[in-house]
C-alpha cells in the first residue's frame, strides 16, 4: 500500500492519544472507540492510499479494411468476423473502427444492423493507410486495460508502412491479430471506352456511353455513384465480345464531380472506373411585358428545373452571353433596337438558347422591307392579320365632365394605342359625346397616324352623359362602309339611360357590326354594357385599374377586327411526336383560351398547332444555338386551365431544357504531364468569344486538402494555358476560377488512384505484423480474448473505502447513543 499525503499519518495518532486520555473518565467507552476510530478512517483517506493490483481485462480495438479495394465479400467477411469478435468479448472492452485512408466512426445504419460495414465513400475511401489505422487505434485505447488489436485487412497498403506502426505497437507491448480477406479479384470483363459529355446542367439527363468486353455471354448489373452517393442501378445483358451500353442520370449539384461506374456481372468479380463530370446550373434571363405575379408560375417551373432566373426590362444592358437561355414573354419584339436585335441573333447563332412566349404585346408590322436580325433567329414569324383587305374601326369616346384629369388622359391614350396598331389600308373613325356627340376623326384610311393622334388630343372633358344617341350615330355611319370587318369600341364612365341601344346593337349584329364596351370606374351601368355589347356580338370590359385602359383596348380592337391575336377556347394538336412531350402528357392538356397567329418557317419543327393550320409550338436550329416559339402565353389568361395542369411543369421544363448549349463556347482540357508531374489546363476561346482584359484568380483543389493557385497565361491568340506541380498525387483535381467566368469554366482531372487497380491480398506481410508483434494470425475470434497470459498493473485507489468506513463508524456511535432515548419514548 502506498500514500500519496503521508505527512497526515503522522497526526494519525492524535484521535488514538484522544481515546487513551479519555478512557478513565468515560462510561460510554464503545462510543469512545467507534469516535477515535471514526477519525482514524478520515486522515488515513486524506492520505489518499492506493494498493497495486494485477488486471488481465482486454481493451481490444478492431480495425476493418473498409476501403475501396475491399470487395463486397469482402466486407461482408469484415463484417461478421467483427460481429463475431463482439460476441466473444465476455467483460472485455472492444471498439470496432473501420479505415481505409484513415479511420472513421461506425454509421447508424451500420451499427444498426448488429455490424454491417459498407465501404468508405468519396476520396477518404480511396486508399489503404495500414499505419495510420493502426496508430489512432493504439491511441484509442482505454488506460488501465490489456491492450490488443485486431486488424481486418487484405493487406494491401498503399500509404503509409506498417512496419513503422508495428515497430511501434512492439515497443509498447501490444500485439495485433491479423485477419487477412482475400481482396479484389482480376475481373474477366474489361472496360474499353468511357465517353462522358465534357459538360452537362444540373437536373438534366445526360448520357454516359461505354464499351464493355465480355470473354462469353452473361448478366451483369451497373451502379453508377457520384462522389459516393449512389445513383442508381440497372441490369444488363451482354453477349461475348465487345458490348455498347448507354446510361442515362442526371445531378443536382454543380461543379466538376467524380462519378465512379461499377459493373457487376453475375458469378465474375466487378471492375470499376471513375472519371470527371462537370456541372453547371444553367441560367436565363427573362424579359418579360406582364406583372411579376403573372410570371410566378413560369419563374417557379424554371427555379424548380435547376434554372438560375433573373428577370430584366432593359434588353440593351444585357450580356447575353453570361446566359444559356434568352426568354421574351409577351415582349413587343418589333420595339427592340436594331442592335438589340443583332445581338439575339449573334448570340443564337454562337450556341445561346430563345425561347419566344406569346401575348398581347406582340404586333405586326406590315409591309417590312426584309426580315430583321430577330426574326431571322425564329422558326416563326407573325402573321399578318387575316383580312388583308383592311377593316374598319370606331372609337365612341365619353367626355363628359366626370371624364376630367386621368380618365380623359387614359381615355385619349387607350384611343391612340388603337389607332398605331392598325395597318394603313385599315379605316378608322372616332365619336366623342356628352350630352350631344361630335365626330373628333370622320371615317378615314389610318395613314396619317400623326394627324389622327393630334385629334385624338384635342378631346376635352364638358357635358352630361347620353350613350345611345353616339351609338346610334356611329352604327349609320358604319353601316355604308365597306371592310373585312366592322367594329365599335365605347368608352365610358357614367350611366346614361338605355334608348333604343339594344335595337341598335341587334341591328349591328345583323349587318355584321360588332360592338364591344369598356366601362371606366365603378360608377358604370354594368349590366347594360354587358346586354350591349352581348347584342352585337362584342365584349364587355370593366376597368377599376387605369393603367389597363390602354392595353384592354388595344387588344379587343386587334382582336375584332381579324387581328394576329386570337382570343377563343383552342385544342392544342400534336403535330410531330418529338423527345420534349415525353411524359407531359399533351393528351390530357386542358384548352387555351388565346394565341398569337405565327407562320412556321419551311425548315423549322411544328410540333403542336392549332386547327391544323397556326404552329403553337415551334423550333428550329439556326448555327449552334436554338430557337423556340410557343404562340400562346404561361400565365392566367390564355393559359389560366394550363398552370393547374400536372404537365404544365414538365412542358416547360423540358422546352426550356431543349434549348440548352451543348457545343462549349470554346474547349477547355485538363491533362498531367506524368514527365514534370503537371497539372496542364488549356483553355481555346470558341469564336465570337472575347478576350478577357484580365484573367481571373484560377485554383486547383485537389485530394488532402490540397489548393493551390495555378497561373494561367496567354500563350497565343485565344489560347491560355496554366501549369501547376501535383507531384504524385492522385484523385480528383477541381480546377475552377474565384468568379464565374464563360471564357474560363470551371473543369477537372481525376487521376485513378493504386486503390483502384491493385486485386488480390498480402497476407505475407499480415503473417510478419502478427508475428513481429506477438499476435496470432487467423485465430479464431474467441482466441483473442483467452490465452494471452498478459496481466497489467492496476491502481485501485482505497481513499473512498476509508471515508465510507469514516461515514458507518460514525452512524453506529449515532445509533448506541440514542438508541435508549427513542426506546424509552417507545
Amino acid at each position: 500500500m502506498t500514500f500519496d499525503r503521508s505527512w497526515v499519518l503522522m497526526i494519525a495518532w492524535i484521535p488514538l492519544a484522544w481515546a487513551a486520555f479519555e478512557w478513565p473518565r468515560t462510561a460510554r467507552r464503545v462510543g469512545l472507540v467507534l469516535k477515535a476510530l471514526c477519525f482514524v478512517a478520515v486522515l488515513i483517506a486524506l492520505a489518499e492510499p492506493s494498493i497495486m493490483l494485477p488486471e488481465s481485462k482486454l481493451a481490444v480495438a478492431v480495425l476493418v479494411d473498409t476501403s475501396a479495394s475491399t470487395s463486397k465479400a469482402d466486407l461482408d467477411r469484415g463484417s461478421e468476423l467483427a460481429r463475431n469478435l463482439v460476441g466473444a468479448r465476455g467483460r472485455n472492452y472492444i471498439n470496432v473502427i473501420p479505415f481505409a485512408r484513415s479511420t472513421r466512426a461506425l454509421s447508424k445504419a451500420e451499427n444498426k444492423n448488429q455490424i454491417q460495414l459498407t465501404a468508405t465513400s468519396g476520396e477518404a475511401g480511396r486508399a489503404t493507410d495500414l499505419e495510420a489505422a493502426v496508430r489512432e487505434a493504439i491511441a484509442s485505447l482505454p488506460a488501465g486495460l490489456v491492450p490488443r488489436v485486431a486488424l481486418i485487412s487484405d493487406g494491401k497498403e498503399n500509404q503509409g508502412s506498417i512496419a513503422r506502426a508495428a515497430w511501434q505497437a512492439r515497443q509498447l507491448g501490444i500485439p495485433i491479430d491479423t485477419f487477412a480477406l482475400s481482396g479484389r479479384s482480376k475481373p474477366a470483363l474489361r472496360l474499353e471506352t468511357v465517353s462522358i459529355p465534357p459538360f452537362a446542367f444540373t437536373g438534366e439527363q445526360f448520357p454516359i456511353d461505354l464499351v464493355v468486353s465480355a470473354p462469353a455471354a452473361t448478366q451483369a448489373e451497373v451502379e453508377l455513384a457520384a462522389e459516393g452517393q449512389p445513383l442508381g442501378k440497372t441490369q444488363i445483358s451482354l453477349s461475348a465480345g465487345e458490348n455498347p451500353v448507354r446510361l442515362h442520370t442526371s445531378l443536382n449539384t454543380a461543379g466538376a464531380l467524380e462519378l465512379t461506374i461499377t459493373i457487376r456481372p453475375v458469378g465474375s468479380p466487378e471492375i470499376r472506373f471513375d472519371q470527371t463530370v462537370v456541372l453547371r446550373r444553367p441560367k436565363a434571363i427573362l424579359f418579360s411585358g406582364d406583372t411579376e405575379s403573372d410570371d410566378k408560375h413560369l419563374v417557379g417551373v424554371l427555379s424548380g428545373a435547376q434554372f438560375e432566373v433573373k428577370a430584366s426590362n432593359a434588353v440593351g444592358n444585357i450580356r447575353l452571353s453570361d446566359y444559356q437561355l434568352v426568354i421574351f414573354n409577351n415582349w413587343d419584339l418589333e420595339g427592340l433596337p436594331e442592335p438589340s436585335k443583332k445581338d439575339v441573333e449573334e448570340y443564337v447563332r454562337l450556341g445561346g438558347g430563345l425561347l419566344v412566349i406569346g401575348g398581347d404585346r406582340n404586333t405586326y408590322t406590315e409591309e417590312k422591307a426584309a426580315e430583321d436580325a430577330l426574326e431571322r433567329a425564329l422558326p416563326a414569324k407573325l402573321a399578318p392579320p387575316r383580312s388583308p383587305e383592311g377593316t374598319a374601326v370606331t372609337l365612341i369616346v365619353d367626355k363628359s365632365s366626370s371624364m376630367e384629369g386621368r380618365k380623359m388622359e387614359l381615355a385619349r391614350l387607350a384611343a391612340i394605342g388603337a389607332v398605331n396598331n392598325l395597318r394603313p389600308i385599315d379605316q378608322v373613325s372616332v365619336l366623342m359625346f356628352d350630352n350631344t356627340f361630335e365626330w373628333a376623326v370622320p371615317m378615314r384610311k389610318a395613314e396619317d397616324k400623326a394627324f389622327i393622334n393630334r385629334l385624338i388630343g384635342g378631346i376635352r372633358p364638358d357635358g352630361g352623359t347620353q350613350i345611345a344617341p353616339a351609338l346610334a350615330e356611329a352604327y349609320v355611319k358604319m353601316r355604308p362602309v365597306m371592310a373585312a370587318s366592322r367594329h365599335i369600341v365605347l368608352l365610358t364612365d357614367g350611366i346614361s339611360e338605355e334608348g333604343n341601344s339594344i335595337l341598335t346593337a341587334n341591328n349591328a349584329k345583323n349587318e355584321k357590326i360588332t360592338i364591344s364596351t369598356v366601362g371606366i370606374g365603378q360608377d358604370v351601368n354594368k349590366a347594360y354594357l354587358e346586354k350591349v355589347a352581348a347584342a352585337a356580338g362584342g365584349k364587355s370590359y370593366f376597368v377599376l385599374d387605369l393603367a389597363q385602359l390602354e392595353q384592354i383596348v388595344v387588344r379587343d380592337v386587334m382582336e375584332h377586327t381579324g387581328a394576329t391575336t386570337v382570343e377563343r377556347q383552342l385544342k392544342p394538336e400534336v403535330t410531330k411526336r418529338v423527345e420534349i412531350l415525353n411524359d407531359v402528357g399533351m393528351d390530357t392538356a386542358p384548352e387555351l383560351k388565346g394565341y398569337v397567329r405565327f407562320i412556321s418557317k419551311p425548315t423549322a419543327e411544328t410540333i403542336l398547332a392549332i386547327d391544323h393550320e397556326d404552329p403553337l409550338l415551334a423550333r428550329w436550329q439556326y448555327g449552334l444555338g436554338r430557337s423556340a416559339v410557343f404562340a400562346s402565353d404561361a400565365k392566367s389568361r390564355w393559359a389560366t386551365d394550363w398552370i393547374t395542369w400536372k404537365g404544365f411543369d414538365k412542358f416547360w421544363t423540358n422546352v426550356s431544357r431543349d434549348l440548352l448549349p451543348h457545343a462549349q463556347s470554346g474547349e477547355t482540357t485538363v491533362q498531367y504531364d506524368s514527365a514534370n508531374g503537371e497539372l496542364v489546363a488549356d483553355y481555346r476561346l470558341g469564336r465570337g468569344v472575347r478576350e478577357p482584359a484580365v484573367i481571373p484568380p484560377i485554383y486547383v483543389f485537389g485530394p488532402g486538402g490540397f489548393q493551390e493557385p495555378i497561373a494561367v497565361k496567354k500563350i497565343a491568340a485565344g489560347t491560355y494555358q496554366g501549369r501547376l506541380k501535383i507531384g504524385g498525387r492522385q484523385g480528383l483535381f477541381r480546377v475552377l476560377p474565384a468568379q464565374e467566368s464563360r471564357e474560363f469554366p470551371e473543369t477537372g482531372l481525376y487521376r485513378p488512384e493504386a486503390e483502384l487497380e491493385e486485386y488480390g491480398s498480402n497476407e505475407a506481410l499480415l503473417k510478419q505484423v502478427a508475428e513481429f508483434t506477438g499476435g496470432r494470425f487467423q485465430p479464431e475470434p474467441a482466441a483473442v480474448f483467452s490465452g494471452t497470459g498478459k496481466t497489467l498493473d492496476s491502481t485501485m485507489t482505497l481513499w473512498p473505502a476509508f471515508l465510507g468506513l469514516a461515514v458507518l463508524l460514525s452512524l453506529i456511535e449515532l445509533v448506541l447513543r440514542k438508541w435508549k432515548g427513542v426506546m424509552n419514548r417507545a
